[in-house]
């Protein structure tokens, strides 16, 4: 074998860790280290290790510092501050079970075992260069058709909160989260154009998915024929619905031509759709009347500015319209004073998920916060740690 192939066939070099923790050292004195040691019970498998990733991931996000997968499979949460360490900690324990707490590092105290461990520890290589990229959206066309919608969507309850009714999850939505559709895409997903052509792309891939889904595309289902909203792409009508209850989901900027959303209407509940309009706000009613909107439902976004527009949805029905965008009490007061009586935003997610909890048998060791965000994931790997999937996903009460 000549020199030459002998370099060909030599695996590309690995980088060294150890600079990046004593950076961290220096940088962050008072901070703490985490690490998950490679086939252990939160990293033996795929689905557990990829939990783990996003729990050390969100706590890297909340309390600074950086997250490292080592050549040798270990996972390395470096530099977070405490209070967030400690809740990635807790939650990875409750998760290990009996294995117990990841292995933890207080800095700079434990900064000679943390550098110890660094000096044997190495970095995968670098990832290859990029091929030459395909001449326009080709390219990103294949990497959307090959990446599975529920990594990218999640789930939002809309409540029926009613006078002298209890409050109930009366449907859901599903939305994309534009953070992980950013980070799938990559360079792409930061043009708002790419992006919103990546969503439409998506969209039209959605309806087949819920009759027959496709392997590695699953998305989780709620029971059989109950209340969906689905965004739907631009500039296309989806054929017949697969299954009753569906409710396609258009931007605002479809009322533009009010005859051709009347035909988009009528052609949806020809094919068993409902059709709601989203992004109708405080700015909006101030240009259209709502009330001459063709839809179902309008999806009214919340705000402190809806306070001097109730004049406006004085003609609307109260049951065409969905207050969404609630984070606090404040805004299910306003919306039941106007007589709406479905709501949805992070308020209704932390309501839905106590009183999930407060129903749940298995609930011991649940938070309500790893409640909602089971409750919220369309892929099974971003549930399969509740004990009570049938109650996650129940229309309560």
């Amino acid at each position: 074998m000549t020199n030459e192939h002998a370099t060909a066939a030599r695996p590309p070099p690995t980088l060294p860790l150890l600079p990046a923790v004593r950076r961290s050292l220096a940088e962050a004195p008072g901070r703490v280290a985490l690490r998950l040691a490679p086939a252990g019970p939160l990293t033996g498998t795929p689905h557990r290790r990829r939990v783990a990733k996003v729990l050390l991931q969100d706590a890297a996000l909340s309390g600074g510092g950086q997250v490292f997968e080592t050549a040798a499979g270990d996972l390395l949460l470096l530099g977070a501050a405490r209070p967030a360490a400690a809740r990635a900690a807790a939650a990875l324990a409750r998760l290990a079970g009996d294995a117990g707490p990841p292995e933890t590092w207080h800095l700079p105290g434990d900064a000679a075992p943390l550098l110890a461990w660094a000096e044997t520890a190495s970095l995968p290589p670098p990832a290859p260069a990029l091929p030459d990229p395909v001449p326009g959206l080709a390219g990103l066309d294949a990497a959307l058709e090959a990446l599975p919608p529920a990594r990218v969507l999640r789930r939002r309850g809309i409540l029926l909160h009613a006078p002298g009714r209890p409050p109930l999850l009366a449907a859901r939505r599903l939305v994309f989260s534009r953070a992980a559709l950013m980070a799938e895409l990559g360079p792409p997903g930061r043009d708002p154009d790419l992006l919103r052509h990546a969503e439409d792309r998506l969209a039209a891939r959605l309806a087949r998915l819920l009759p027959g889904q496709a392997p590695g595309e699953e998305l989780v289902q709620d029971p059989p024929n109950s209340p969906l909203l689905l965004p739907l792409p631009a500039g296309m009508r989806p054929g017949a619905a697969p299954r009753a209850g569906l409710i396609g989901v258009l931007p605002l900027a479809a009322a533009a031509d009010p005859a051709a959303l009347a035909d988009t209407r009528r052609d949806l509940a020809a094919a068993g759709w409902g059709l709601a309009l989203g992004g109708l706000d405080a700015a909006a009613l101030r240009l259209l009347s709502p009330g001459a909107l063709a839809a179902d439902l309008l999806l009214l976004r919340w705000s402190p500015g809806l306070a001097g527009q109730a004049a406006a949805l004085a003609g609307v029905n109260p049951v065409r319209l969905v207050l969404t965008g609630c984070d606090g009490p404040e805004a299910l007061d306003w919306g039941r004073a106007q007589g709406l009586s479905h709501f949805a935003g992070p308020h209704v997610e932390t309501l839905l998920a106590a009183a999930r909890l407060r129903a749940c048998p298995e609930a011991a060791g649940c938070s309500q916060r790893q409640c909602g965000e089971r409750a919220t994931a369309t892929e099974a790997a971003g549930r399969g740690f509740c004990r009570n999937p049938r109650l996650l996903a129940a229309l309560l009460p």
